[in-house]
């Protein structure tokens, strides 16, 4: 993939993180598996996308380039929230490229838009035939491109944008996507004589896991958390992050942001606090997370200045209710010995020989007396057979 979209119309796509505008588009819904507290998230993209940032643009810090902590590049960045690099006419200005950018082939153009009508009223570029007057001078190298600027022109004003192209990825093949242009703003001063400016952008490193970042598929990490669980990030051994010179995960950030069905930042970007051990690190996911998807940033300085910014979405659910107790069987009935009474009223135990007792046979019947009250019960016998053992 490659970009030359300009600073002033859509910062985002320098890639400097992975913000709404570049990445958050890339995520959905899905069917993750239940939720589970002490969630491990692998380190493993598959590819990354470098650029490289203009950092004196935004005052020498990319703190200046990212909203918040440093974890989404906002789309409203105007013109006046840059600062221009101030160089003269008929000086040079060289841009040193950072590890991992190669500019052998690089391209220099130079635009002036006073205006910012998309229209401008002056171009001058280096791919123009060098009898061309708009001609740029530009030397490139592998790491580095000079160029010459030119005599000051009264049609224009005095703020332009260089953009240096045709930038190439010196990583291996899971670097290979490259936004192969680099746009400085700057501005001339009269008042001073010409003199080399030299600025050194630093690199970024975007990914996503864990699908690529070329991917359009919905691919939500396939375990959620829940509020308040475990979280732990793996730079793992064989993790490409490697090849930027990371060993372990010192000084990494982290940050959460809620996302609506589409995929965008639906609410702040959130600093969390994180706990590094070597080449892992945890955070606990917000107690009061509401139940959705969020996007999970993780930012870390590379030891050559640049940067590397891992999205990933995170579904967050709701803890699974605790079981409802089943209720208690019922009370087993209760014994009579004697013919006690479940009513509260007790018959006298049957006495062991017969016409002792107040239970006095009566036939084909039973006449039960208890207290005042009397209950007559009858049944039938069935009669004797003669010669039986019960026989008379």
């Amino acid at each position: 993939m490659s970009t030359s979209t300009g600073l002033r119309r859509r910062p985002a796509l320098l890639l400097a993180g992975a913000g709404v505008g570049a990445v958050a588009t890339l995520v959905g819904t899905a069917s993750p598996a239940a939720a589970a507290d002490g969630v491990v998230v692998s380190l493993e993209p598959t590819e990354v996308a470098i650029a490289a940032l203009p950092i004196e643009n935004f005052g020498g810090d990319v703190g200046g380039y990212y909203s918040g902590m440093g974890m989404s590049v906002s789309e409203a960045t105007a013109l006046s929230d840059f600062v221009p690099v101030p160089v003269q006419f008929t000086g040079t200005i060289t841009v040193e490229l950072p590890d991992g950018l190669d500019a052998s082939t690089a391209t220099a153009d130079l635009v002036f838009d006073d205006n910012e009508d998309g229209i401008p009223e002056a171009t001058y570029s280096s791919r123009f035939a060098s009898a061309n007057p708009k001609y740029l001078v530009s030397t490139p190298s592998s790491d580095a491109v000079e160029v010459t600027l030119p005599a000051d022109d009264p049609f224009v004003g005095d703020v332009g944008t260089l953009s240096i192209g045709g930038l190439t990825s010196s990583l291996g093949p899971a670097f290979g996507d490259v936004y192969d242009t680099i746009d400085y703003e700057i501005e001339f001063d009269t008042a001073t004589p010409p003199a080399p400016q030299t600025v050194h952008p630093v690199l970024t490193a975007t990914s996503q896991i864990p699908c690529g970042l070329s991917s359009w598929d919905s691919c939500p990490l396939p375990t959620p958390a829940t509020p308040g669980s475990t979280v732990t990030l793996v730079l793992t051994e064989d993790s490409i992050l490697r090849e930027l010179g990371l060993t372990d995960l010192s000084g990494v950030q982290v940050a959460l942001a809620q996302l609506d069905e589409d995929g965008f930042e639906s609410g702040p970007v959130s600093e969390l606090t994180v706990d590094v051990t070597g080449p892992q690190a945890s955070f606990a996911v917000p107690a009061d997370a509401e139940p959705g998807s969020y996007g999970l940033y993780v930012l870390q300085e590379t030891p050559t200045g640049g940067f590397s910014t891992v999205f990933a979405e995170l579904t967050v659910e709701a803890p699974a209710a605790a079981p409802v107790a089943a209720p208690a069987p019922p009370a087993a009935p209760q014994l009579n010995p004697g013919l006690r009474s479940n009513t509260g009223v007790h018959l006298p135990e049957v006495e062991a020989e017969a016409g002792t007792g107040p239970m006095l046979a009566a036939g084909a019947g039973l006449l039960l007396v208890a207290g005042a009250g009397a209950a007559v019960v009858r049944g039938r016998r069935r009669p004797v057979v003669e010669g039986s053992p019960c026989g008379v």
